[in-house]
């Protein structure tokens, strides 16, 4: 009994030693050397993790914990909050704070936001990892970014209806207008800000003619919604920089 019972703290011991793929979500100090940091697994979700000594610049972690940029981690611990054991870059981002790091940013927060600790979500993970190969090779910032969100709510259960009208159950008519209503979808009004003709092509993923601010107001909405109303510091930031 007492020779299984090591046996298996031995193979728990072992599991939490491999190396896994990982994305930073967001890390702040611990103590004065160390970092405590949010990771994306694809095992394994969203995990807490310390990283002893990162600051200190002989640290193996130092300078190497960077978001954005996929990992290979390994790490150890029983608790909710893991000890970092190793880290090794896939790939490297590098950028100044332009427009795509402060989406980035907006994505990462929003991860951290609706990720639950320790549930694995191999499929948004895959999502996500997608995502930041097109949005770093693209000129379509917005229009990744959108898609994303669309097909994050997709996934969260909070997935929008571009084909039926919510009150009649008809199919959306290109020649009308909508207003679009977070909790149910698009309402038909004669003053409202959709035509029917964005929202088919949205529903095709056609993006080339949509409108951007209303393409933008939409997935905000969506989204405000899935965060029962919370706002994002981010959001905050951009607000900022804008004026």
């Amino acid at each position: 009994m007492i020779q299984t019972l090591f046996q298996v703290l031995a193979l728990e011991a072992y599991m939490s030693e491999l190396w896994r793929d990982a994305f930073l979500l967001h890390q702040r100090p611990y103590g004065n050397s160390s970092v405590m940091a949010e990771m994306f697994t694809l095992d394994n979700g969203r995990i807490s993790v310390i990283a002893k000594g990162a600051k200190k610049p002989k640290s193996k972690f130092f300078g190497v914990l960077s978001p954005f940029s996929k990992l290979r981690i390994t790490y150890r611990g029983k608790s909710e909050l893991k000890t970092l054991t190793n880290v090794d870059k896939e790939d490297i981002f590098s950028d100044s704070f332009s427009k795509l790091s402060y989406t980035l940013l907006y994505i990462n927060e929003l991860l951290i936001k609706i990720l639950p600790q320790g549930a694995p979500q191999k499929e948004l993970f895959n999502l996500y990892d997608k995502f930041l190969l097109e949005i770093k090779t693209s000129n379509e910032i917005d229009i990744i970014l959108r898609r994303f969100e669309i097909d994050l709510l997709e996934m969260l259960g909070y997935g929008i209806n571009f084909i039926n009208e919510v009150d009649s159950g008809q199919s959306i008519d290109a020649d009308k207008l909508y207003d679009f209503v977070p909790e149910l979808g698009f309402k038909e009004s004669p003053n409202g800000i959709f035509n029917g003709k964005e929202i088919i092509s949205i529903s095709k993923l056609d993006f080339e003619n949509i409108n951007k601010k209303k393409f933008k107001s939409l997935t905000t909405m969506a989204i405000g919604y899935s965060l029962d109303g919370g706002d994002l510091k981010s959001r905050q930031i951009f607000k900022t920089l804008k004026k």
